[in-house]
């Protein structure tokens, strides 16, 4: 960490935070009683990850040097990633603190009469940069002072700073209460450490500390910013395979029962789901093609979609994605495959607008005709994650080491994987997802069962050609990681206008 000058580092274009001009007032108030507790964080070749608002704030009070921690060299979308955890992981924050609460917080504290308190500090003074005064401390005292008071989610936010080896110090007070960084210390003592870095503040500057450093946020603007990001981050991770059908697949032939408890390779189960399913069937968001497979197994004619391929890693392989997008289109244009059943298992959930979900919902409509039937399945809005966000505590392990936080851009919304591939997952309701369908089907019947909302649709409507342009102009040209897009509208049209008959 060292002092550099102002002009040495740029804000990126990316970071999702909406500057504020009230907050930015609040900041500058920050700055002037309190000083830099924090260092901004910066790539080697300049670059603000963290830290974007108080750099604008502090150079408009005429300070010509900031302090700065210099990462790692990182891609795009590591940056990215980890833009998105600062923007959580600087706050002590549980995992239901939405922003409308830390919003009413910051209101609760009254941090302009606490202000008064302390005293200001002059821009490019040493006071001016008490993160620059840091000392190693020895751990025990904290961890004393500070019984009670662990967030299991402000440790995980740090856990997933210090894998990008990134640590920030602790601010507390002398008689060692931690007024920022109650996740940090918690990390600390998990890896044993002895001594930890601590900036103090006085009893006064404490106060006003806790709510400028915990309360006092921007509004997160994460789904303009990062739209194709989290587009493209919808891919099915590898660890989701699946030895069986997802639930997708059977709950019309096997009602409440898991997916782990119905092997549709029993004969008895096979012929049910024949009997029910037919024997051509479309798989729209395939993901690993496992359901594909299994199904081609027993001799039923699968079309799978899948336009996130994802071959080794977690990194969508571009060409195998293109190349079963173009079998897809051979299948249902040139060789015009009449589907029983069409199949959108897991998928809707991952998409993260409800635009997207339409286009989506539009171009499978597009491929059914009288003697389909539609399947689809997603977590509703009663899973435990978003119950753990409304303040539900749970004693599930895998949910205790989770780093997820709601957006408020849409009902139902998380943001997970945050410092990797940040993706969307989506909880619906039943009244969403009839409304959903109920656009492009004439017959929609709509339940839940084991925290999924599920839905059978029949009867496709007249398809309106405008629309359905629409859906495979966004569909057909996905964005990804690399910054292309797939490129493939003008044969999805003409696959389309050739199955249906009509020019698109």
């Amino acid at each position: 960490m060292k002092l550099v000058n102002v002009t040495d580092i740029e804000p990126s274009t990316y970071n999702p935070r909406v500057a504020d001009p009230k907050r930015l007032d609040l900041i500058e108030l920050s700055l002037r009683k309190l000083g830099f507790l924090l260092p901004l964080y910066a790539t080697p070749d300049g670059e603000i990850i963290s830290g974007h608002q108080r750099h604008h704030v502090a150079c408009r009070m005429g300070a010509t040097k900031v302090p700065v921690f210099t990462t790692k060299a990182m891609d795009l979308t590591e940056r990215k990633g980890v833009n998105v955890v600062f923007n959580r992981a600087t706050n002590d924050l549980g995992q239901s603190d939405t922003v409308a609460k830390i919003n009413d917080q910051l209101k609760a504290a009254d941090v302009l009469k606490l202000a008064e308190n302390v005293p200001d500090k002059e821009p490019d003074s040493d006071a001016f940069y008490p993160c620059m005064d840091v000392k190693n401390h020895a751990i025990e005292p904290f961890l004393k002072a500070n019984q009670r008071r662990w967030k299991n989610y402000a440790l995980n936010l740090a856990k997933t700073l210090k894998r990008r080896g990134l640590s920030m110090p602790i601010v507390a007070t002398r008689d060692y209460r931690v007024v920022n960084g109650i996740g940090r210390l918690q990390h600390y003592a998990e890896l044993g450490k002895t001594e930890i870095p601590v900036v103090f503040v006085s009893d006064e500057e404490g106060k006003l500390a806790e709510a400028m450093l915990n309360y006092l946020s921007m509004d997160f603007d994460i789904h303009h910013r990062y739209e194709d990001l989290l587009r493209h981050n919808s891919f099915r991770r590898l660890h989701q395979i699946r030895n069986n059908l997802g639930r997708g697949f059977i709950f019309a032939v096997a009602g409440d029962a898991t997916s782990k408890s119905f092997d549709v390779a029993e004969a008895k189960n096979r012929d049910r789901w024949i009997k029910k399913h037919g024997r051509c069937v479309l798989d729209f968001g395939a993901g690993h093609l496992h359901e594909t497979r299994i199904l081609r197994g027993l001799g039923i004619a699968v079309t799978p979609f899948e336009p996130y391929r994802v071959t080794d890693g977690n990194d969508i392989n571009k060409t195998v994605s293109i190349a079963l997008t173009e079998e897809f289109l051979e299948a249902i244009g040139t060789q015009q495959l009449r589907y029983t059943s069409i199949f959108i298992s897991s998928v809707l959930n991952s998409v993260p607008f409800r635009k997207d979900r339409e286009h989506i919902a539009c171009i499978c409509a597009a491929l059914a005709d009288e003697n389909t039937r539609l399947y689809a399945v997603a977590s509703a809005n009663n899973h435990i994650n978003i119950k753990q966000l409304n303040g539900y505590h749970s004693l599930n392990e895998r949910q205790s080491k989770g780093v997820l936080f709601q957006l408020d851009y849409e009902d139902g919304i998380t943001l997970g994987d945050i410092a990797t591939s940040p993706k969307v997952q989506k909880y619906h309701s039943q009244k969403e997802f009839y409304e959903l369908f109920k656009e492009f089907f004439d017959l929609v019947k709509v339940n839940e069962s084991n925290s999924n909302v599920q839905v059978v649709c029949a009867k496709p409507k007249k398809i309106n050609a405008k629309r359905l342009k629409a859906a495979l102009e966004f569909e057909f040209d996905l964005p990804y990681p690399d910054g292309s897009r797939m490129g493939l509208v003008k044969q999805a049209k003409q696959a389309f206008s050739n199955r249906l008959g009509i020019k698109l």
